[in-house]
């Protein structure tokens, strides 16, 4: 079955439920990279004062093997991991909220429980071989054969470009030596990234790619959505015949209290009701012509509701106005005639 149509909004939804999404995980660890060394630079100072203010702590000074107890040992063991630490922190705090921003930029704070529901599909271990030969398998592999060969490639040309500047480094002093070497690193470094980087923003675009093929439908499947989303055509009959069978049961109940049927004389039927204070005019409120006609006319005659013949009025009332509207001002002479004789025969003073 071809899948040529685009993914509707519906499954767009229903596949994020499921946690079927796409992000870069390359374009992640690019980023990260970035971040991570460039926060080394921008910390560099502070890491170096910290470092120098370890070393003044002077805490072998005057340590000899029988002063070295188990109380210095442990205090010397937490000083070393505290330095460390404080080291270590920044540069794994950037690092770490790197990675969440440029995986929620992705996700969209998605989480989806089903992924977390054990299948036992997932071990089955011909499944897997499976997946070893599909086309995304083959574009990882590429993909990190790639990322491989930059790395590679980077490193290879930033080293010989400082190839040159090793021989300076033996007349200098050690402190000038680590600063090279540490520019060296940071620059092999930032390079790597920018290839990742680059990686990574490739990947995304197939990812998406990818992730659109994936979703793509049949015109069957449209089909089949449209009718699951709008229902059944002999489901919304149904439905729609219930709702109109209530509805007259509700119309119909209403004639008990109406003034006066205007019938024509059996095809159209009109309940109207007059209230003096509520309303300018009489409102309909019953309509019907044939079978439906006739039940108000029963249900009025049950009830003891005056019936009016009138096939001309009937028919226009029937045409011109809705039920619940009052009755427009181009039938207000009619009617009211018709409402003064109904009241005189109740002997209702207007």
């Amino acid at each position: 079955m071809d899948k040529t149509e685009k993914a509707s909004q519906h499954k767009r939804q229903e596949e994020r439920k499921k946690g079927n999404i796409f992000q870069s995980k390359d374009l992640i660890t690019g980023v990260m990279i970035l971040a991570s060394f460039f926060a080394l630079r921008m910390l560099m100072d502070y890491m170096l004062t910290r470092f120098n203010n370890a070393l003044s702590e002077n805490i072998f000074v005057g340590a000899t093997v029988e002063a070295f107890t188990i109380p210095t040992g442990a205090r010397l063991i937490y000083t070393i991991i505290m330095n460390v630490l404080m080291l270590a922190l920044p540069i794994l705090s950037i690092t770490m909220v790197t990675g969440i921003i440029m995986s929620v930029s992705q996700t969209r704070l998605l989480f989806a429980t089903e992924l977390l529901t054990p299948k036992f599909s997932r071990m089955n271990p011909i499944e897997g071989i499976k997946k070893m030969f599909t086309l995304k398998a083959l574009a990882e592999l590429v993909k990190s054969i790639l990322k491989i060969t930059v790395v590679i490639i980077i490193v290879y040309s930033t080293v010989m470009d400082k190839l040159g500047e090793v021989p300076a480094l033996l007349s200098a002093d050690i402190f000038a030596d680590i600063l090279w070497l540490g520019d060296a690193i940071f620059t092999v470094a930032i390079n790597a990234g920018m290839g990742m980087l680059a990686i990574g923003i490739i990947d995304y675009f197939y990812q998406w790619w990818e992730y659109e093929r994936s979703l793509r439908m049949s015109k069957q499947e449209v089909k089949d959505e449209y009718k699951q989303l709008e229902g059944n055509p002999q489901t919304k009959m149904r439905v729609h015949s219930i709702q109109r069978q209530m509805s007259q049961a509700r119309m119909i109940n209403e004639v008990r209290d109406a003034d006066v049927v205007i019938r024509n004389p059996t095809h159209f039927a009109i309940a109207l009701k007059y209230d003096i204070n509520r309303n300018i005019s009489p409102v309909v409120v019953a309509k019907g012509k044939d079978y439906l006609a006739l039940r108000i006319i029963d249900v009025a005659e049950k009830n003891d509701v005056e019936i009016v013949t009138n096939p001309v009025l009937a028919r226009a009332l029937y045409d011109a106005v809705d039920i619940h509207q009052e009755i427009p001002e181009e039938f207000w002479e009619a009617v009211a005639d018709i409402i003064s004789y109904i009241y005189n025969l109740k002997k209702i003073k207007i």
